[in-house]
């Protein structure tokens, strides 16, 4: 299980609705982490007072195996 974060301006929107391309700012890569509270307080730390969503997939290259799993507001 790997996990995908960024920074949102609409953390209340469904789903991932921002620019959510990887290799652009505000974008984080999980591979490490084994749980969600660990990517979140990860995010916390390096993005403070900032929502983010936390997106969790097996295949990075294939959309259907993302799963939206947590919703920081800031």
């Amino acid at each position: 299980m790997e996990f995908y974060s960024y920074i949102t301006d609409t953390p209340d929107a469904p789903g991932w609705t921002d620019d959510t391309r990887c290799g652009t700012g505000g974008k984080s890569l999980d591979r490490d982490l084994k749980t969600v509270r660990g990517v979140v307080n990860r995010l916390q730390k390096a993005w403070p007072r900032k929502s983010f969503k936390v997106i969790r997939f097996t295949n990075l290259y294939d959309e259907r195996t993302y799963r939206l799993v947590h919703t920081h507001r800031a």
